[in-house]
């Protein structure tokens, strides 16, 4: 298959060579990335492979208030953990474009992190006239177009808390859901004079805990994004069924709808989302058993100014859950951040997180510095 001789490096790009995350992360207009170039290799009978990824490392200061009331220092990964993506690609054969990607993942922990070390992707993609298709395990659609703010796409965000060793939440529950990893066979249109459209049946996710349920349709979830030269509208949905065998619970259903857009203006963007999901919460799916189907939802406004190198950001979002009484679960998190590329492919970051909560509990504010290498 892939030879050694005649082997060159390229740095050339397709949109479907992007690693899923960062290929979310630049579906809507106004984000700013620093530049992924994949080194391929090629053989003479027209194999290719490469490969591409990153690697973000943060050091956080942090004060955390109730119940843990203390300081912290820690190294993480950020929202996104240490990437390597494996890219391998078919001859092109009746019109057709195959490939298989390959994706594996490190969070930074002391001692064994052994557990931190995973797979997130792995699938088959066939690519032609009629579009492309994605078979295997990958990123979700519901929720993609809102995780390209710029202040979690590079940064932190929400920190677990002093003890935090893996990669943080970013946004998650407090701005958008959470489309996850999962396996699925997915749809993604041509562009249509600037539309595109992504529909995809998903393994359905289980609540933990519950032996009673039972999972007997897919996951259903569609995006559509309209983007022009400095802007970008998006709506995106779910819907998936949890079932009680034995009629311990009512049989429900969880669903989801958000809608969002961003404007470019010279150097000055301007992004925000909102989301409304019921019978799961406001973080991710199958958060829990919810067979009265209460409502959550999620929020953010983003603004950034790049000025040449640099690129200025605030940035505030909120997340309510009717599932807890009163507004012990409702939060609010609000980040200013700024990034210096220094070169093409590392970028310096610092960063100010704070999380406000309707109790007081696990409230904190941090501030961080990091660096990413992309290549």
């Amino acid at each position: 298959m892939i030879e050694n001789n005649n082997v060159f490096i390229s740095s050339n790009n397709r949109s479907f060579r992007k690693a899923p995350m960062a290929a979310a992360l630049v579906l809507a207009a106004g984000v700013s990335s620093p530049v992924m170039a994949e080194v391929s290799f090629e053989s003479d009978n027209g194999w290719k492979a490469g490969f591409n990824g990153h690697i973000p490392i943060f050091a956080v200061f942090g004060n955390y208030d109730e119940p843990t009331d203390e300081d912290s220092f820690t190294i993480t990964t950020g929202f996104n953990p240490a990437t390597l993506q494996t890219n391998i690609y078919a001859p092109t054969q009746n019109g057709l474009e195959v490939s298989g990607h390959f994706q594996m993942n490190a969070n930074i922990a002391p001692g064994d992190a052994n557990t931190e070390f995973r797979s997130r992707v792995s699938e088959i993609a066939v690519a032609g006239d009629f579009g492309k298709v994605n078979i295997g395990k990958g990123f979700g659609i519901y929720g993609v177009p809102a995780i390209g703010d710029n202040g979690s796409a590079l940064g932190v965000g929400l920190i677990g808390g002093p003890d935090q060793v893996a990669a943080t939440a970013g946004r998650i529950g407090n701005g958008y859901f959470y489309a996850n990893f999962t396996p699925r066979v997915m749809y993604t249109s041509n562009n249509l004079g600037g539309l595109q459209f992504k529909v995809g049946l998903f393994s359905p996710s289980k609540v933990d805990g519950v032996t009673d349920a039972e999972y007997t349709m897919p996951r259903i979830e569609a995006n559509v994004v309209y983007s022009g030269d400095n802007f970008s509208l998006w709506s995106s949905g779910f819907t998936q069924d949890v079932d009680s065998k034995t009629g311990t619970f009512d049989d429900y259903t969880m669903s989801g709808i958000d809608f969002g857009g961003s404007v470019s203006l010279g150097g000055l963007s301007v992004r925000g989302n909102y989301g409304i999901t019921q019978g799961t919460g406001n973080g991710v799916f199958a958060a829990r058993l919810d067979p009265n189907e209460e409502d959550a939802s999620q929020w953010y406004v983003e603004t950034t100014y790049q000025i040449n190198r640099t690129t200025l950001g605030v940035s505030y979002g909120e997340g309510e859950d009717d599932f807890i009484a009163g507004d012990g679960d409702d939060t609010d998190l609000t980040m200013l951040f700024a990034r210096y590329a220094a070169t093409d492919h590392l970028t310096l970051m610092a960063e100010y997180t704070t999380l406000g909560t309707g109790n007081g509990q696990g409230e904190y504010d941090a501030i961080i510095f990091g660096s990413q290498l992309t290549f």
